[in-house]
């Protein structure tokens, strides 16, 4: 029974991380219709690199608030 719950918070995880990166494809679309086309590639970078400060930012401090632990510990510490 156990390993049915950690596989079932595992599939759960993923799919929520599954969800966040399309909400950012969703965004990024919606954005675009908004901007003229020459401002679309500006528009594109700026989405991009929001995304890329974000996840930078998650693993360095919100994994640890989420998990107890540093995403940057080795797994035998755990």
């Amino acid at each position: 029974m156990e390993a049915l719950k950690q596989g079932s918070d595992v599939l759960f995880i993923l799919l929520g991380a599954i969800m966040v990166l399309a909400m950012h494809a969703g965004f990024a679309f919606l954005e675009l219709g908004t901007v003229r086309k020459k401002n679309q590639v500006n528009a594109l970078v700026k989405i991009m690199v929001d995304f890329a400060v974000s996840t930078v930012a998650y693993f360095l401090v919100g994994f640890a608030v989420a998990y107890g632990t540093g995403f940057l510990v080795s797994a035998d510490q755990r």
